[in-house]
């Protein structure tokens, strides 16, 4: 984005892209973590591919100007360094435009490097997180805060107001739920918070996150992590990891998540 202050926006269409992508069998994603090194690089694409182990790479860029999103996409073949698909996306900023551009990105790639989408594969695709712009928006402040690379209590204290504003304004907001539960877990795992206040809050929002999208992975995730920090059950939070990592295969932090459970 050319706007430094909707670098919040694109870092996270960048992230719901991977997610799309991770829910893909047999298809390997690289971690948002990994690639985003890359973001002002003067690096060929054949050196980023040789770097990441990948063959091929999409890349692309977001601008809002108004009421209007333009988003452009290409998927490089890193072989011959050539394109195999470019698309360019000028529509009203609305979330049913924006699932769509996702969803059709995602199609064009996984039609280009896997093939055909499986009928399970189609209807995975179709999921729209909220109808609330504004609640989107929030959200995705809270990931840019909570996928900073530092592990610390003030990226959680910063993510917080904005997933509990994302709830607010679209209470059927399951990953927001969702989130707003691995918020609370750090805050009493790193120490900054562990009153009973606090636990409740968990509960709730847990709850919440179970009772409007019980198949999630985002949801069985924040399961997980409650297993993990709130309960210290760490065999039950790998199973619930794994039933995570069944539902987006090529999801890396899922992937980090169960090594942590392990390593316990």
């Amino acid at each position: 984005s050319r706007s430094e202050d909707d670098a919040f926006f694109s870092d996270g269409i960048h992230d719901d892209l991977l997610t799309q992508l991770a829910k893909i069998n047999d298809l390997k994603v690289i971690s948002r973590t990994s690639v985003m090194q890359y973001r002002n690089t003067e690096k060929s694409i054949p050196e980023i591919a040789a770097e990441l182990g990948v063959s091929a790479i999409l890349e692309g860029g977001i601008q809002r100007a108004g009421s209007r999103i333009r988003i452009n996409a290409q998927l490089i073949d890193v072989s011959t360094d050539e394109h195999v698909w470019a698309e360019m996306f000028d529509r009203e900023m609305t979330m049913d435009n924006i699932f769509d551009i996702q969803t059709e990105i995602t199609r064009q790639i996984v039609t280009a490097v896997k093939g055909e989408l499986s009928e399970k594969e189609q209807q995975a695709l179709g999921t729209v997180l909220t109808q609330n712009l504004d609640a989107y928006e929030a959200y995705l402040h809270a990931k840019a805060a909570t996928n900073r690379a530092d592990y610390s209590k003030e990226k959680y204290i910063a993510a917080q107001p904005w997933a509990e504003r994302a709830v607010k304004l679209d209470p059927s907001f399951a990953e927001a739920w969702a989130l707003l539960t691995e918020i609370h877990a750090q805050a009493v795992w790193i120490g900054y918070d562990i009153t009973p206040e606090r636990y409740a809050l968990a509960r709730e929002a847990l709850a919440k996150a179970t009772s409007l999208n019980p198949e999630s992975a985002a949801v069985k995730t924040a399961q997980a992590e409650y297993l993990y920090r709130f309960d210290n059950d760490y065999q039950a939070a790998l199973a619930m990891h794994r039933e995570a990592h069944a539902i987006a295969p090529g999801d890396a932090r899922i992937l980090l998540l169960m090594a942590i459970s392990l390593r316990r």
